[in-house]
């Protein structure tokens, strides 16, 4: 999902990665394989939104899709499944209809807010139902329209389409359910440290996302591992642990499993999993499977 603060939906450096890693031949977004004597795996770290005009789509990218016959996503869904899904996941979930957002922030923080929602045209009346932890994804999504980037373009929605156009089974990690109660599960007192981090990326703007796009689009690992897992580890350890690092952990985990056995796989899931020192192919490296930058 990329629920990351900038990712959020979501999600996910060249420091201590227990991977091979190699300069791209051209600009590409990264990719990586895992191989042994009758499988291989990909591994590619998607955009869970892009520019629309983004030609990422390589060769190389659909040579690996089309030897393979399983995708494996965060979720499995369809775009029509997954929001009418989320939205039912959302109101269960997301909403207090017993204490508005305004009363349970003190009084700074709801200045604070209603600064950072005035540029986007926002009103405090439309996060008032919210828990914390969706009004920070909400806010978490603004900066995305201002930098031209696309959730329908996405990657992985892309990648699901060229899936079913091949018919390829389709896997999901997780359900959307696990997604949102990653969040959900938070404490108050959690999800309103979640909610001032968002304010902070939300006063920063687009910049720092456009410089994100850029990094994916051309597979600057460094600098995307900078943005996503650097900062994140340093600012909001909590979300960094277990939005980032115990998913990464299960996911390598399944991976191995899918190694043990036969045949071509393409895993696709937000860059953030890919980059850093926690990342999958740093999981992986603990049991003796080295991925190569391809």
């Amino acid at each position: 999902m990329g629920m990351t603060r900038r990712g959020i939906a979501a999600a996910g450096v060249a420091l201590a990665m227990a991977c091979t890693v190699a300069a791209p031949a051209a600009a590409e977004p990264a990719m990586w394989a895992v191989r042994d004597a009758d499988s291989t795996i990909y591994l590619f770290g998607t955009a869970h939104a892009v520019r629309r005009d983004t030609g990422w789509k390589t060769k190389k990218i659909d040579a690996a899709m089309k030897a393979s016959r399983q995708l494996w996503l965060e979720i499995s869904d369809d775009l029509a499944t997954s929001q009418a899904t989320m939205a039912v996941i959302l109101k269960k979930y997301g909403l207090d209809q017993t204490k508005p957002l305004s009363q349970k922030l003190t009084e700074a923080q709801r200045v604070r807010l209603a600064a950072v929602l005035k540029p986007y045209g926002m009103p405090m009346a439309q996060l008032e139902p919210m828990r914390p932890w969706l009004a920070a994804v909400t806010l978490g999504t603004l900066p995305f329209v201002k930098a031209g980037l696309d959730p329908v373009a996405g990657a992985d929605r892309t990648l699901r389409i060229v899936a079913v156009a091949e018919k390829d089974q389709i896997h999901g990690f997780e359900t959307p359910e696990q997604q949102i109660r990653f969040l959900a599960d938070f404490s108050e007192a959690e999800q309103l440290a979640f909610l001032d981090s968002a304010m902070q990326e939300a006063e920063k703007g687009p910049a720092e996302l456009t410089t994100m796009a850029t990094a994916w689009e051309n597979g600057d690992v460094p600098t995307l591992a900078r943005i996503v897992t650097t900062d994140m580890k340093q600012e909001s350890p909590l979300l960094y642990d277990k939005l980032l690092v115990a998913r990464n952990i299960d996911w390598a985990g399944r991976i191995k499993t899918m190694l043990a056995g036969k045949g071509t796989i393409f895993v696709a899931v937000g860059v953030g999993h890919l980059v850093g020192p926690d990342s999958v192919q740093a999981q992986l490296a603990k049991s003796g499977i080295n991925a190569v930058r391809l």
